[in-house]
């Protein structure tokens, strides 16, 4: 069932440059994407809003680093070969012959998404699309399989739950990290004005 659905999305590659040339774009740019939505988490709203923002994009922050290193784990306890190792596929980017289960980019983008449902954020549907084509895309590209992707998903939601019940424990490096901000922004009045 994993092979077959990732042949039916994998082999729609090849066929309409647009749609390569957009899977590719959307699959290359979850760095920045993810980090141009941390910034305007952080320097968006009224001043009431923007405390709430920010806890959200410090939660974001500790989810992805949970979800990264608990997935960097599995990748040393367990290998499963890539699609474009195992099979013959239209493999649209480069990529390291590592493990293919689960996916770093959908840990990340599902980290987001699953944050931002927590919190009750009002970018949480959008975003949560936004991570669904992240992970189709990485199937799409021939990297990554369905399961993959899902069990990044999972993952992430696991990591966003944890992350959200021990959010009291976490408060004291949430206001260092508030306090590191406003000691190093304290000059510059444009970031100062955002700081608590």
């Amino acid at each position: 069932m994993n092979y077959e659905v990732f042949q039916w999305i994998n082999d729609l590659a090849g066929r309409f440059p647009f749609l390569d040339k957009g899977m590719i774009f959307i699959t290359n740019s979850v760095p920045y994407v993810v980090i141009v939505f941390m910034l305007f988490l952080w320097f968006t709203g009224n001043k009431e809003k923007r405390e709430e923002k920010q806890y959200t994009a410090m939660y974001i922050v500790f989810t992805c680093l949970l979800g990264l290193a608990l997935n960097a784990i599995l990748h040393f306890v367990y290998y499963h070969p890539r699609p474009f190792v195992t099979h013959h596929v239209h493999q649209l980017v480069p990529h390291a012959v590592d493990s293919s289960f689960v996916s770093d980019h959908a840990v990340l983008v599902f980290s987001v998404a699953c944050t931002l449902l927590l919190r009750k954020d009002s970018w949480k549907y959008p975003v949560l699309v936004w991570a669904i084509i992240v992970g189709i895309s990485r199937i799409f590209v021939g990297v990554h399989y369905p399961a993959d992707v899902i069990g990044g998903a999972l993952l992430s939601l696991g990591a966003s739950i944890v992350v959200m019940q021990f959010s009291k424990k976490l408060e004291p490096i949430v206001q260092v990290l508030f306090n590191i901000y406003k000691k190093l922004t304290k000059h510059i009045p444009v970031l100062a004005k955002f700081s608590h």
